[in-house]
């Protein structure tokens, strides 16, 4: 397995007779192939600027850096960001130089070229085909149905806004709303409760770049229900989820979303309504699990409160309550998943793993949805207060929940309530 690197174009080329290395935590790795796959189609290749490539030296037996190419030109490390669906095992190994900025909120993956393919240390975790990339190429099919539904809801600025972050954006969710398949989002709240250091829609005095903007208005219950019963009335197993990617803190706007559920269920008990959230306001979700609500999915960095506090940063809620909203919505049977962000080396190591079991033992949810968090490592470590132990690796810690809890479905996406 060759070490893959970029020049300072972007192109990505192998390194002769030298073995890629990875990472977990702060710890270089060598990998077994065993481990890789090859690269999943709809994946990117992404240069790390001002970071070198770091590989393993079989002479020496240890780990060094390289700077320079063959040509004597100066190297960047590479990456690689997985497609939907795949759980990243490894990061890849690299070393900051003194002038390396910190990076975009993307997941960054190993990479290495194999018999001139690449590879990537990943697993898919979910065989729900809603956002593979070959069901995404096309274009015109997507377009004529934007203008079909922009006709039809004039006046639906939810509508509008979906129709911007299916093109602009790509958002995969979006655009099955208009293809009328799987799952619809519903983006409604245009503030946030919480100063997550790695939020994709607010980045204020911060010193990387938000990934989208966020929505600027609040959608009417009307709107809402609209779009809600338009794709659920239209799709088998349908899902429709609030707390979007383009939104803050749903919760905040509990009172409309309450009144829209239940302008949805009094004309049909079809499709799933979710709620993505940070499960900040108890009451708000005792009074939407009233109205309807189907199932909860609750984002979690890790059950550390202190790990917790220094990621999610909350402003007038606690972990505490936190714990209430998940309290409330195992006692009312709803479908309950926690939105888990893995990052190898943090989530995997021993006292994390402790911390999880100890979680999933106090509060016996539906899921755990395994997501890659999307955030430079190194700045994440630093400012959530790290403090290394022993990593057991993502697969055995997948391999330990299977068997721990075999009544936890591990997946990536939000399930229809069919499923």
């Amino acid at each position: 397995m060759l070490l893959a690197f970029s020049d300072k174009s972007g192109n990505i080329y192998e390194y002769p007779n030298l073995e890629g290395a990875f990472r977990t935590g702060r710890k270089f790795v060598r990998i077994n192939k065993n481990d890789l796959i090859k690269l999943p189609y709809g994946s990117v290749l992404f240069s790390l600027p001002d970071r070198y490539p770091v590989f393993y030296d079989k002479k020496d037996k240890n780990f060094q850096y390289i700077t320079n190419s063959i040509n004597g030109e100066e190297i960047w490390a590479a990456s690689s960001f997985l497609t939907s669906g795949y759980l990243r095992t490894y990061l890849p190994a690299y070393i900051n130089s003194n002038n390396a900025p910190i990076l975009p909120l993307w997941s960054y993956t190993g990479l290495v070229i194999i018999d001139g393919e690449f590879y990537a240390p990943a697993l898919r975790v979910d065989n729900d085909p809603r956002s593979d990339a070959e069901l995404h190429q096309n274009e015109n099919e997507l377009q004529e149905e934007i203008n079909i539904m922009l006709q039809k809801y004039p006046e639906n600025r939810l509508i509008k806004q979906l129709s911007y972050c299916s093109t602009e954006y790509r958002c995969l969710c979006a655009r099955n709303f208009f293809l009328g398949r799987y799952e619809a989002p519903i983006p409604t709240s245009p503030s946030c409760n919480a100063n997550c250091i790695g939020c994709l829609s607010h980045q204020e005095g911060s010193e990387f770049s938000k990934s989208q903007e966020r929505i600027n208005f609040k959608p009417t219950a009307q709107e809402i229900a609209e779009v809600i019963l338009h794709h659920i009335e239209r799709v088998n197993t349908s899902v429709a989820s609030f707390g979007q990617g383009c939104e803050g803190e749903p919760l905040l706007r509990g009172k409309e979303l309450s009144k829209a559920i239940d302008i949805v269920r009094k004309k049909t008990d079809r499709g799933t309504i979710n709620l993505n959230t940070n499960a900040s306001l108890p009451d708000m979700v005792k009074l939407l699990i009233k109205s309807g609500l189907d199932s909860i999915r609750i984002s979690l960095n890790s059950p550390t409160i202190e790990y917790y506090n220094n990621h999610f940063r909350p402003v007038n809620y606690t972990y505490d309550d936190v714990i209430k909203s998940l309290e409330i919505a195992l006692t009312a049977g709803i479908f309950v998943s926690i939105n888990l962000f893995f990052l190898p080396g943090f989530t995997d190591m021993e006292s994390e793993v402790n911390s999880l079991f100890n979680f999933l033992h106090k509060f016996p949810v539906n899921m755990i949805q395994t997501r890659n968090l999307n955030i430079d490592p190194d700045f994440y470590l630093d400012r959530i207060g790290f403090r290394e132990s022993n990593p057991i690796g993502i697969k055995k810690l997948l391999e330990l929940i299977r068997k721990n809890f075999p009544q936890i479905k591990l997946g990536y996406y939000n399930p229809p309530k069919e499923k």
